[in-house]
């Protein structure tokens, strides 16, 4: 299968969406599958529900039977809705997430094919306008999956999402992560999700993200650095993160850069250069733009458009300034 980046799989589940169509996203760990269906959640304004279907008995997919008295004194027994499940009188949109689903035995995925069609289970109906997406590790990840039952495969479209860089950075500069980390992962792409099923700590997306969280609380001393985010990315990837982090000491000051552009040296290493790229781009705004561009256009061009493209991606009203409209101009032969 083809492997997609978030931002085309986006479009693909918007799409889907709209036609009615599930859709099924096959990942490695970490890689931000769960993310991308809160993230389309978020943008079509849709109440998130979320089901593990790794936790669900094939008879849990229908819900628990309870013994109903009847008024002439008989009794009947029904299913009860299970509590994942939207409300089935909710009107607004609804983004149902099935995760591990290739995680669940068989008979569970099985259970799960009539309300992945028809939408219903027995007499529970899903809300109207539910958006259905389910998500799971593939075979080659050894995260302990099923096979997928050809009937449940035909139900979905599949997308293998893959880490793409520029998409990373794109979401990371909208959701505090530390410009030292979208630096340093500009500088080693290949960092920013490596996978080594021998190893207990690796590099993801995820495992990137809480490395952010943890770094306020690091330990000042080197060792405690180390272990601090070895503990997350593993010894090769922390060595190389922590290193690079030293480099930023480098760096000129961002401030005194965007109060006079033009009489600030640029540095000449690359890892210093990227994490200058990084810097600038994080504070990127209508105001500082112009003064950025005037201190990045003395870089060399592949930094200018680190630069540039990570700006837009905090704030894509930039591209309407007279700066960046003579940027393109200047630069169209490096575009192009």
């Amino acid at each position: 299968m083809r492997s997609i980046k978030p931002s085309n799989l986006m479009k693909e589940l918007r799409a889907n969406a709209r036609a009615n169509i599930p859709s099924m996203i096959w990942g490695g760990p970490g890689i931000g599958k769960s993310q991308i269906s809160y993230q389309l959640a978020s943008q079509i304004k849709a109440h998130m529900f979320e089901l593990r279907a790794n936790l669900f008995d094939p008879v849990d997919v229908r819900g628990g039977l309870k013994v109903v008295e009847q008024a002439d004194g008989s009794y009947i027994t029904r299913y009860g809705t299970p509590e994942d499940y939207p409300p089935t009188n909710c009107t607004d949109p609804v983004v149902l997430l099935i995760d591990e689903l290739p995680n669940a035995p068989k008979a569970t995925q099985n259970a799960l094919l009539q309300l992945i069609l028809d939408r219903k289970i027995g007499t529970y109906q899903l809300p109207v306008s539910t958006v259905i997406i389910a998500a799971g590790n593939r075979s080659i990840d050894r995260a302990a999956v099923h096979e997928m039952p050809t009937p449940v495969k035909n139900r979905f479209a599949h997308y293998e999402v893959e880490a793409n860089i520029d998409d990373w950075c794109a979401w990371a500069m909208n959701n505090g992560i530390s410009p030292t980390i979208t630096a340093f992962l500009r500088y080693r792409p290949t960092l920013l999700h490596s996978v080594d099923a021998r190893e207990n700590a690796f590099p993801t997306p995820r495992a990137w993200e809480m490395v952010n969280k943890k770094i306020p609380f690091m330990g000042g001393d080197a060792d405690s650095e180390f272990y601090a985010v070895a503990s997350l990315i593993g010894d090769g990837s922390a060595g190389e993160f922590i290193a690079f982090k030293q480099n930023v000491d480098k760096m000129p000051d961002i401030d005194k850069v965007l109060s006079s552009p033009h009489n600030v040296s640029v540095p000449s290493e690359p890892s210093v250069l990227f994490a200058v790229s990084g810097a600038l781009a994080a504070r990127a705004d209508q105001t500082t733009f112009k003064d950025i561009m005037a201190y990045a256009r003395r870089m060399p061009a592949e930094y200018q458009v680190i630069v540039v493209r990570d700006s837009l991606a905090k704030d894509r009203d930039l591209i309407k300034t007279d700066t960046f409209t003579k940027w393109t101009a200047d630069n169209a032969s490096v575009l192009l």
